[in-house]
């Protein structure tokens, strides 16, 4: 029998929240991106970033109901390893929130990293595990084409990573597709 495991990010795949990150650039000017805009965002020499909205307790947390509903599914399969795995720092308020509203038992892992490698590397660890059957799913196409990335490196273990939309308006949907197709060329050429 396979070992089950999904996995699901927090920040505007599950849920939004009144965060911010702060990108202090090298001439001394300060960007403020969402969460959504820090997904999309293309790093310059000499940013640094600041995540100080994320190291505390969440802020007007709001579930996105489709992601949401899927993740209240699979918990009720004892069978299967449900994991919120985030680049916070901290997995208390999400667990904290998930019991307080809901009355659900989740088990977040803060990565305390924004970096893709690292989500990717948490999966592969679980795959070294036996882990056969894993389903992804992030609102970050970086993080969602470095877990979809470790098919390759193991084709006997079905991986599925899905980029999570559901939060996005039907203009940013097209804009989204748009920046993969023009991504996906530049790579091929």
């Amino acid at each position: 029998m396979a070992k089950v495991l999904r996995v699901f990010d927090f920040d505007d795949t599950l849920a939004t929240t009144v965060s911010y990150i702060y990108v202090k650039h090298k001439d001394g000017t300060e960007t403020t991106l969402s969460p959504e805009e820090y997904a999309k965002y293309n790093e310059k020499s000499g940013d640094e970033y600041d995540f100080r909205d994320f190291n505390r307790m969440l802020n007007k947390p709001q579930v996105i109901k489709k992601n949401f509903k899927l993740l209240q599914r699979m918990l009720k399969n004892p069978s299967k390893k449900v994991t919120i795995l985030t680049a916070r720092k901290l997995g208390f308020p999400i667990r904290k929130f998930f019991k307080d509203e809901y009355g659900m038992d989740v088990y977040p892992v803060a990565l305390a990293s924004n970096n893709p490698k690292d989500k990717a590397d948490w999966i592969e660890k679980h795959i070294k595990n036996g882990y056969t059957d894993i389903a992804f799913m992030d609102d970050s196409i970086k993080n969602v084409r470095a877990v979809g990335n470790l098919q390759k490196k193991y084709p006997e273990v079905r991986i599925k990573s899905v980029l999570a939309v559901e939060h996005l308006s039907s203009v940013e949907k097209t804009q989204l597709i748009e920046n993969y197709i023009e991504e996906s060329f530049k790579t091929i050429l």
